[in-house]
C-alpha cells in the first residue's frame, strides 16, 4: 500500500469512527482509559450525549445501563 492510500484510509477510519471502535473500555479526553462498568450513569449519560445515536458507542453505554437495572 502507497502511503497516500494508507493515509487516505486512515482518515477514512477517523471519519467513520471519530471515537474509535467500541470496546469494555472509554479514553477520556486526557487520554486515561476507563472501564464502562466503573463509569458512573451520569458519565455515561453524558458519553451517550457527545458520540449520539449513530455511533457503536451510544449502544456500548445503553448496554451497560439496561444491564445496571
Amino acid at each position: 500500500m502507497s502511503y497516500g492510500r494508507e493515509y487516505l484510509a486512515d482518515h477514512a477510519f477517523e471519519i467513520d469512527y471519530p471515537f474509535g471502535l467500541p470496546s469494555k473500555t472509554w479514553k477520556t479526553r486526557d487520554g486515561r482509559e476507563i472501564r464502562i462498568q466503573d463509569m458512573t450513569e451520569s458519565h455515561i449519560r453524558n458519553c451517550m450525549r457527545m458520540v449520539g445515536e449513530d455511533d457503536r458507542w451510544f449502544y456500548v453505554f445503553q448496554k451497560e445501563l439496561e444491564r445496571r437495572r
